[in-house]
């Protein structure tokens, strides 16, 4: 039950983005930048879009104050993030890591992809006069490590989707099996983010270090590609 309280504590921030505690508005966030965010998935072939992130550049961003400071593992080194139209239809979300996140022990880490759909009412039209609707889904993918407080003894690899748009989970919080080498790597159905023919995403890793104050995010991010959205990630977890 800790593990679900979490993801849906986790949620419940991110749901925050459409409200007005929120002080990006999500008509306002900047995922139009194509500069910054990469379009993948069009419906006519297989494609592949990648982000690449500077190695060793991970550092504790503190969300919350804690008297517990974890150490950085290069496992919370973001390297690249990459998705895949695979031959089955599925979708694979793909982080490279300068480490084995399999060797996670005394925290929980989280490897989250922000996933916004902009969806423009009449495709025949400028898209800079007409409006648009989005739709806003986060995949989150936590591991709690072998000697954390967290869980009941449950330890591992889980995997959520929500849809933040209609706060509404499209993937209950599955286990799911270990990682590959110095990977995040999961294959979901479409359907959980709504069969988009296209969609733009941004990738964190995340820490959280107290095991007995579960009603709040992450206490720390960790790394985040791509990687000038410093301000943005911690508005988002105000």
């Amino acid at each position: 039950m800790q593990q679900i309280r979490f993801v849906i504590i986790v949620l419940t921030i991110l749901i925050a983005s459409a409200s007005s505690s929120f002080s990006l508005p999500i008509t306002n966030i900047p995922f139009k930048n194509s500069d910054a965010f990469v379009t993948i998935f069009e419906e006519q072939y297989s494609s592949n879009s990648k982000i690449n992130d500077a190695k060793d550049d991970a550092k504790l961003v503190a969300l919350y104050k804690t008297v517990r400071v974890p150490e950085i593992q290069n496992y919370h080194d973001i390297l690249s993030a990459e998705v895949n139209k695979v031959n089955d239809n599925k979708i694979l979300f793909t982080m490279e890591l300068a480490g084995d996140a399999n060797t996670n022990e005394n925290y929980e880490t989280v490897y989250l992809w922000l996933i916004y759909i902009s969806i423009t009412n009449d495709d025949d039209a400028d898209a800079s006069t007409v409006d648009k609707e989005f739709q806003l889904y986060t995949l989150i993918i936590p591991n709690f490590g072998a000697n954390s407080n967290f869980g009941n003894n449950k330890t591992g690899w889980y995997l959520a989707v929500f849809n933040n748009t209609n706060n509404v989970y499209t993937l209950p919080l599955s286990k799911i099996s270990n990682m590959p080498t110095n990977k995040v790597q999961v294959f979901i159905d479409p359907i959980f983010i709504g069969n988009p023919s296209h969609f733009n995403y941004l990738v964190s890793s995340m820490i959280r270090v107290n095991d007995t104050f579960l009603d709040k995010p992450p206490d720390y991010f960790v790394d985040f590609a791509p990687d000038h959205f410093i301000s943005f990630w911690k508005q988002w977890f105000r």
